[in-house]
């Protein structure tokens, strides 16, 4: 009896040992997303760990944004968080994140991840970040049965775009799947102003906020535009999901959704299988090219975590079949040389292709409003100035250039 009671004490013990858990906050929600999730925390529990998934509802992350800055500053850091673009590195200079240069070093980072992954995931030469997913965001996804029964074709431009809109809506039909939610509504300007001025001018424009160039005629033809988009979509747009946007668009009420390769994870949960009725076309641009965000993982400091628990953490999740399952569920690209494409939808190789050709042709951008470009305070003074313009028809596109501007005088860095 006393060795039985022994025996169970010490398997007790091991399970407990084998079962360690691990908070993980994100904002990974929809349906989609949580099946990626699910692929995290099977591996994880093969590791000997227990994911104990924190989500939280908010597409683009603000909310759990903030609840990650609350928690970490009241020493209640959860284990493992979801960050994106020069946040991480903000983090990491407050002396939050634990360094995993050992699981680097082990899966080989240094040569195996895209150059600007390797430049985005180090602080002061030490890796403190899991690059998990590289996204495209100028993709437009298009109902193709939409346009065939009104007769009307994929729109190569900007103002053929807003033409077919206005034809959809004479025809009784919305044609932009939306939700009116900031980080949407400034999405979709900056895709008209991408497509418009092309790569150097966005950069000149919404990266550096060089006066010159916000003042230019390219950001009037934008706002514009972007105007024109406004005019017909506010009265049907509601404040909806994005993937609640995306599954009008799969139901034949909306036409187009512009947005992130996220919703091809979301397309595929539906049954498993990428909907033949949907197609993904890089939205209307003068000059190829391609705007990203990414998706990382940090891991805190915490007396429940120490370093060596960190790094053997990081080692499971930054495991190359799990990266690949990951996103071949997400519908993003991993950003690993690496890794294979095989198995992945004809969108992520699409993607993946103009991806490197933008990068060798200088024709890649961190999106402004994705976390990825500009400091916060930047990004929240930008995002509020275009969300009030696309709502309010009252205020003059000269306004909006002229307080953009400010916020370039302001030199406020990241």
């Amino acid at each position: 009896m006393k060795k039985l009671l022994i025996a169970g004490l010490m398997t007790a013990a091991f399970s407990a040992h084998a079962a360690k858990d691990v908070q993980f906050l994100h904002w990974w929600t929809s349906e989609g997303e949580v099946n990626s999730v699910e692929i995290i925390k099977d591996k994880l529990v093969k590791s000997g760990f227990n994911l104990v998934s924190v989500p939280v509802e908010g597409g683009g992350g603000k909310i759990a944004k903030s609840i990650l800055q609350a928690r970490a500053i009241a020493g209640n850091p959860p284990d493992v968080a979801q960050l994106e673009g020069p946040s991480i590195k903000s983090w990491a200079a407050l002396g939050f994140l634990h360094g995993i240069n050992d699981a680097a070093e082990q899966h080989k980072w240094d040569e195996n991840l895209f150059k600007m992954a390797r430049q985005i995931h180090r602080y002061d030469g030490d890796y403190v970040a899991i690059p998990v997913t590289l996204h495209r965001l100028n993709w437009m996804w298009v109902n193709r049965e939409v346009l065939q029964r009104h007769q009307l074709t994929i729109p190569e431009s900007w103002q053929q775009m807003i033409e077919v809109f206005a034809d959809l809506q004479q025809r009784g039909v919305a044609p932009l799947a939306i939700g009116n939610e900031p980080w949407q509504i400034v999405q979709l300007f900056e895709n008209i102003a991408f497509g418009l001025g092309g790569a150097q001018y966005y950069k000149k424009a919404y990266i550096e906020l060089d006066s010159e160039a916000l003042a230019s005629q390219t950001t009037l033809e934008a706002l514009h535009l972007f105007r024109q988009v406004s005019t017909i979509v506010l009265p049907y747009i509601t404040k909806q999901t994005w993937d609640s946007a995306t599954q009008q668009l799969v139901d034949g009420k909306r036409a187009f959704q512009i947005t992130g390769d996220w919703v091809a994870g979301d397309l595929m949960a539906l049954d498993g299988t990428f909907p033949a009725h949907i197609g993904c076309y890089p939205t209307p641009a003068n000059e190829a090219g391609f705007i990203y965000n990414m998706d990382s993982l940090v891991l805190f400091k915490s007396p429940r975590l120490d370093a060596e628990l960190a790094n053997q953490i990081v080692e499971s999740i930054s495991d190359p079949q799990l990266i690949s399952a990951f996103n071949k569920q997400k519908g993003s690209i991993p950003p690993y040389y690496n890794i294979s494409l095989t198995g992945f939808s004809s969108c992520t190789i699409e993607a993946y292709q103009d991806f490197h050709l933008a990068e060798k042709q200088g024709n890649l951008v961190p999106s402004m409003i994705d976390s990825m470009a500009v400091s916060p305070v930047i990004e929240k003074a930008a995002t509020n100035e275009l969300f009030r313009f696309f709502n309010d028809p009252s205020i003059k596109p000269e306004d909006v250039i002229l307080h953009m501007q400010s916020m370039g005088a302001s030199n406020i860095s990241l």
